[in-house]
């Protein structure tokens, strides 16, 4: 559920730079970001350009919502560049994990209540009425100017402001940094499939047949207790022997995992026990309910729980990055596109062309382009054919732009990796240094035309800024 104060993790990093030397691996002089004047007491909303920030800021009123008038904080910042230091009104690993690790969401009495009871009805509601209900959910958030629909970029846009004041401040014209993904792909692609009823593990032979058809590496979500109890051990060997990844889907999947945090302790060390006994690395709570101030007490290595944007997710919110990003010591691989429940069911669509355009918004900020597809909802005729052409776009896309299509595991073995390494010069050029680091590259951001542009070797990406 949404964290109160009480929940909240409780000390972000002093130095203002850190998340933007983390994001971008490169030099600490390369990201001269200090606090100007002494920001304010209370958290709220405001802009840095067109982004939307949350957090304390000085010399300006923070708004209580993000729908109301947004002070921008970005022309007090241009007009104090010079030398080697840019002086901001906020700290920007502080708006930067508020808006990753959704501090900027309020909890709700009334959305908790209707959430509990909800999940306890929903046994005995009709399919009909449960989309029904939840449509009506979604088209009360499509409303909201916060997050965006259907992808909200608001930490990647923020980085990529302060990458052009960190290059406007510099010396050189451009900031070398550590390429996001391995032998310089262009962007990153996860597919994953959480297994719900019997129905889906059923469905999981002809799945994993496709998947193999189209060369897809896929990770299957399993549940461990109640919805098809005593076949987890099987399922996992199962699909390892298929050359499939695994992982922990939740405990029971009844929608009460954070509904307390001494029954969210006692669940989570059920949960572990599985873990550990099955040598599962990964970790996705149920419908996307989660409490990021709580991913200690799971001893996993990467979590999938966090939407991109939360529309239509039963837990409003939203994580506003399509990269992953640490929670502690573990790796957040977010969700970045829409479940094909919500495609096919809540917004009636039967054609790709809504992932397509996802697929594409995300390439164009170089992140990871994640999916939940459910072996339980592609079982009709229809939905088999929109998988398949899910499949051969992906297959095809991959191929032609270059993107790295890969396992959870090894996103999170990279981002692990990636995080340790560093630049170094040699000579006149810099490289990378650190485990891993013979699949870096080097990259460089600069300014053409206004815009920022990265170039790897003679390749040149702009983002859309």
């Amino acid at each position: 559920m949404a964290m109160n104060d009480s929940q909240r993790t409780g000390n972000l990093p002093d130095n203002p730079a850190q998340a933007f030397v983390d994001h971008f691996r490169c030099r600490p002089e390369s990201a001269p970001f200090h606090l100007n004047g002494t920001v304010g007491q209370a958290d709220g909303f405001f802009k840095l350009g067109e982004s939307v920030c949350f957090g304390k800021a000085a010399g300006i009123e923070v708004a209580e919502r993000a729908s109301d008038a947004l002070a921008d904080v970005l022309p007090a910042i241009e007009p104090k560049l010079g030398g080697r230091n840019i002086r901001t009104p906020f700290n920007p690993t502080e708006i930067i994990d508020n808006l990753r690790r959704e501090t900027y969401v309020k909890s709700s009495t009334g959305e908790h209540f209707f959430h509990t009871v909800y999940y306890r009805l929903r046994p005995l509601l009709p399919s009909a009425l449960r989309i029904r209900l939840q449509r009506r959910l979604f088209h009360a958030r499509q409303a909201t100017a916060f997050p965006k629909w259907p992808m909200d970029d608001s930490v990647d846009t923020i980085f990529q402001s302060l990458m052009k004041l960190a290059i406007q401040a510099g010396p050189d014209g451009e900031v070398p940094f550590v390429w996001f993904w391995p032998e310089g792909k262009k962007a990153a692609v996860v597919m994953t499939h959480d297994v719900e009823q019997q129905a889906g593990v059923d469905e999981c032979e002809t799945l994993m047949d496709v998947d193999v058809e189209f060369g897809i590496k896929a990770a299957f979500h399993l549940i461990p207790e109640k919805r098809y109890p005593g076949q987890i051990e099987n399922l996992t060997a199962r699909f390892r022997a298929r050359g499939f990844e695994v992982n922990i889907h939740d405990l029971d999947h009844d929608g009460s995992l954070f509904d307390g945090r001494e029954q969210f302790n006692e669940r989570a060390k059920r949960i572990n026990v599985y873990a550990r006994k099955l040598g599962i690395d990964g970790f996705r709570a149920g419908s996307m309910h989660r409490n990021q101030a709580w991913f200690d007490e799971l001893q996993f290595q990467y979590d999938m729980s966090v939407p991109t944007v939360s529309h239509l997710e039963p837990q409003k919110g939203g994580c506003c990055t399509v990269f992953p990003y640490f929670v502690g010591n573990m790796v957040e691989i977010p969700l970045t596109t829409i479940q094909d429940y919500g495609l096919f069911n809540i917004l009636r669509q039967h054609s790709i062309d809504l992932w397509k355009q996802q697929i594409e918004a995300i390439a164009a900020h170089n992140g990871l382009i994640s999916f939940i597809v459910h072996p339980d909802y592609i079982t009709a005729p229809r939905e088999k054919r929109l998988y398949r052409e899910l499949l051969s776009h992906l297959s095809t896309t991959s191929r032609d732009k270059n993107f790295w299509l890969e396992f959870p595991a090894e996103i999170n073995r990279w981002w692990r990796e990636r995080r340790e390494m560093d630049l170094v010069q040699d000579g006149n050029q810099w490289v990378v240094t650190g485990p891993g680091s013979e699949r870096a590259q080097v990259a460089y951001a600069s300014i053409i035309d206004g815009k920022l542009s990265y170039r790897i070797g003679n390749r040149v990406s702009t983002t859309p800024l």
